[in-house]
């Protein structure tokens, strides 16, 4: 996870126990302690409204130690970004694992739209998408993490179609690209209507039922 800032700490020499553990592992748990914090904050705040010190108050961390991994708030967005994409990889993946049922879509599922960690971070996806319509460089990270995604999900199909399990005259593409743009549309509902996450799935599925031919 984040993989390229621990590249970029490891050429920097080691600091003291006080700032940036030597420690990998205790490094990389340090990392993901400052990524809460300011998961947190933007969900509760909203990026422009939280200041470096709220958010290394809300991570446990002085200002400095914030510093030493993410010099700019816009870093901290980078590595949440990266963060995001693994774990929309990680859904896309428990997603065509299933059966494609109603209650196989819905168990691989519920983490994100039955939970109130499902809904924050349903937000920050929200607050993200918002930073990338003002900053052209967060609107970079967006593009080439929904293309990498898109990437997956295609080739979910593809392999779902040479199993039987998908019929083979449906075309991978089309189909990506109806199911992410629902996926997109349920969780923009999601954001402002968090007490409605059950019946939000369903409509998803009736919409990846009816994309696939399947009855929902």
């Amino acid at each position: 996870m984040v993989h390229s800032y621990n590249q970029a700490m490891k050429k920097q020499r080691p600091q003291t126990q006080l700032g940036r553990p030597v420690n990998e592992h205790a490094r990389q748990e340090r990392i993901n302690q400052i990524l809460d914090g300011a998961r947190r904050c933007f969900v509760e705040r909203g990026f422009h409204a939280s200041s470096t010190a709220q958010i290394s108050a809300a991570a446990g961390v002085s200002v400095a130690n914030l510093y030493q991994y993410f010099p700019t708030k816009e870093a901290l967005i980078a590595a949440l970004i990266e963060v995001d994409l693994e774990r929309h990889a990680e859904m896309i993946s428990r997603v065509w694992e299933t059966d494609l049922s109603p209650q196989g879509i819905k168990k691989a599922l519920e983490g994100i739209f039955l939970t109130k960690e499902g809904h924050a971070i349903a937000v920050l996806r929200a607050e993200i998408a918002s930073e990338g319509g003002r900053n052209p460089e967060v609107a970079d990270l967006l593009r080439r993490s929904e293309a990498s995604l898109f990437a997956l999900l295609r080739r979910s199909i593809l392999q779902a179609q040479n199993a039987g399990r998908v019929s083979p005259d449906l075309d991978p593409v089309a189909v990506g690209e109806r199911l992410s743009l629902v996926f997109e549309g349920v969780m923009r509902l999601y954001v402002f209507s968090p007490a409605d996450g059950e019946s939000l799935l369903d409509r998803y599925y009736s919409q990846l039922g009816e994309t696939l031919g399947r009855c929902p």
